[in-house]
């Protein structure tokens, strides 16, 4: 059967093609490279529909992160919210247990996606509200910090309704842009310290990320755990 007949047997043609395709084409170094990865998702598609949802959520999710700056901007922590989101459903639609998805997660971003996160986001330092602890240096954060901020970023979003304060992004070119994070909750684990009595703590941060060039690896990462579902997938049917 050819890439042809394939898409058309599963409805991978027109408006929904289109759209698959000019998201997608970005993230690969050639259209033969991005059809290879189209023909893995359908080519078990009449009986296994989750590479296909897995593709479509994150083409969607990524998408309203990427379009929030045109309804309400400097808005990051909205982005990081449907960014999250995204991976939310990955995990969900692939049924991998919410813990193993999280902490192996991080590990399918490229060498070069962690270096770039990690060298453009850095924590300055922190201090508790009353002021009894300060911390004041710059910490290296580690890739799994990266996340963990992530999370702590969407959930103050979606329980507290907060999406304005926290500056993840920065808004022109070679600048560097500061940024806070209030939170009660440990977003470091590569850092040990106690807070027993839930106060809350400043978090002040140093950002150069660049949105555009973040979400190119973040998207890069959620391909390359679908394209190892699919053969974890295979290699179980062939045994």
């Amino acid at each position: 059967m050819t890439n042809k007949e394939l898409f058309q047997s599963v409805g991978f043609v027109g408006k929904y093609y289109s759209e698959m395709r000019d998201f997608y084409v970005n993230y690969f170094k050639s259209e033969e490279d991005m059809l290879a990865f189209f023909v893995k998702v359908f080519k078990n598609d009449e009986n296994d529909k989750k590479p296909r949802q897995m593709m479509n959520q994150i083409k969607n999710l990524v998408s309203i992160a990427n379009d929030i700056d045109k309804i309400r901007p400097a808005r990051d922590p909205l982005r990081i919210f449907f960014i999250r989101i995204c991976l939310e459903a990955l995990y969900a639609i692939s049924e991998i247990s919410k813990t193993e998805f999280f902490e192996k997660f991080p590990s399918y971003i490229s060498s070069e996606g962690q270096e770039y996160m990690l060298n453009n986001f850095l924590l300055t330092g922190f201090e508790d509200e009353y002021k009894n602890f300060r911390y004041e240096e710059i910490h290296d954060l580690t890739i799994d910090d990266f996340f963990e901020i992530i999370r702590v970023v969407r959930n103050i979003v979606a329980h507290e309704g907060t999406y304005w304060e926290m500056q993840f992004f920065a808004h022109d070119n070679d600048s560097t842009w500061i940024s806070k994070l209030i939170t009660d909750r440990k977003i470091l684990k590569s850092y040990e310290y106690k807070n027993p009595n839930k106060m809350l703590r400043t978090y002040s941060f140093e950002t150069k990320l660049e949105y555009d060039r973040f979400v190119y690896y973040f998207v890069e990462a959620c391909i390359n755990f679908l394209l190892e579902y699919i053969e974890q997938k295979e290699a179980t049917k062939s045994e």
